[in-house]
């Protein structure tokens, strides 16, 4: 940077983006222009710290879509930090890599008044606040002015509410990076109303950009319904139905595993349970000539493999289904509960 050259003002809006939407891209274009930020980073976390599992759609696919929804923002950037760092995305680790690749920029981390309230929850919490400045934004249901009691009002000489105040500046040192409080007038759009409206096969247009509702549609994400899936597939998961499997998980693999397309998991509640499962399987399958390749656990059931090249049935104990796992270590699949 020049000497007397103006720091570059980068604004970092993070979330797990599941999907990304309208509304996170107006908020973001209005957050923009009206703090005048130079940039701004979207960032999709790897693993969210508040996050089952189940509920969230692979890195991958998530932060494609954000690339996809601001491919015509010029000032807007979908950035892999948190992906690429792997790990659970606390936004301390966050702050340090954006120092270490940004050092000259003054940084802002944009946020609802929803998530500022919880801040205390954060992991070094009090590290995070002293980073960067923060820029708080409305949220239906929520007064901005409730930011002023976070910390026990520990931050109330940081805050400048900027429907009264044109400064956007930083607060004082001795205070501490300004915390920038922003009503705004954004879309009304939740990530979980799109992932029901999917499932139920109701339109999403309107909601999130044309190129990611396509992506969503190419990909299969978030329809949860049998609709979507193999015959043979759905066969598995009415067997394994009718005869009490609980937690009955598809994962599509087809792309990331070259053994298999799908896995169909599930648990009983006994061995026995278990081995009625696998004979519930087996005969509704050899009803329409579909044979295993190979059965391996069947004499003890604790865990029943049933190989059938293009599928493979997993019936665990629920002991055994927790300690390997198969949902996290084929996280990047798309997945269909029951």
């Amino acid at each position: 940077m020049t000497v007397g050259a103006t720091k570059q003002r980068l604004g970092l809006l993070g979330g797990t983006f599941n999907p990304i939407h309208l509304g996170h891209v107006q908020a973001a274009r209005i957050v923009k222009d009206r703090c005048r930020l130079d940039r701004v980073l979207l960032i999709p976390s790897f693993i969210p710290p508040h996050k089952e599992d189940r509920e969230v759609a692979s890195a991958e696919h998530r932060f494609k879509m954000v690339q996809l929804a601001v491919a015509e923002e010029p000032d807007f950037e979908a950035s892999a930090i948190e992906i690429e760092a792997l790990g659970t995305s606390y936004s301390i680790h966050t702050l340090d890599r954006i120092k270490d690749s940004y050092p000259e920029a003054e940084v802002f981390f944009i946020l609802g008044i929803d998530a500022f309230m919880e801040i205390a929850t954060w992991k070094d919490h009090e590290k995070v606040l002293d980073r960067c400045s923060f820029i708080v934004i409305s949220r239906p249901g929520y007064s901005l002015e409730q930011a002023r009691k976070v910390l026990g009002g520990r931050l109330e000489d940081r805050i400048t509410d900027l429907s009264e105040d044109e400064n956007l500046g930083a607060a004082p040192s001795s205070a501490g990076p300004a915390i920038l409080l922003l009503e705004i007038d954004a879309l009304d759009i939740a990530s979980s109303e799109i992932r029901r409206r999917l499932q139920d096969g109701a339109s999403i247009s309107g909601m999130v950009a044309e190129h990611v509702r396509e992506y969503i549609k190419e990909h299969g994400l978030y329809m949860t319904n049998q609709e979507i899936l193999p015959t043979e597939i759905k066969l598995c998961v009415k067997a394994a139905g009718d005869k009490k499997a609980e937690d009955i998980l598809v994962i599509d693999l087809r792309g990331i595993s070259s053994f298999t397309d799908y896995f169909v998991i599930m648990h009983g509640n006994s061995n026995k349970q278990n081995q009625a499962i696998f004979e519930g399987l087996d005969y509704a399958l050899k009803q329409k000539e579909i044979r295993p390749m190979s059965v391996e656990g069947k004499r003890h059931a604790e865990w029943i493999l049933m190989d059938y090249g293009s599928f493979i049935v997993h019936i665990f104990s629920p002991t055994a289904r927790a300690y390997y796992a198969l949902e996290k270590l084929w996280g990047d699949g798309i997945k269909h509960t029951f």
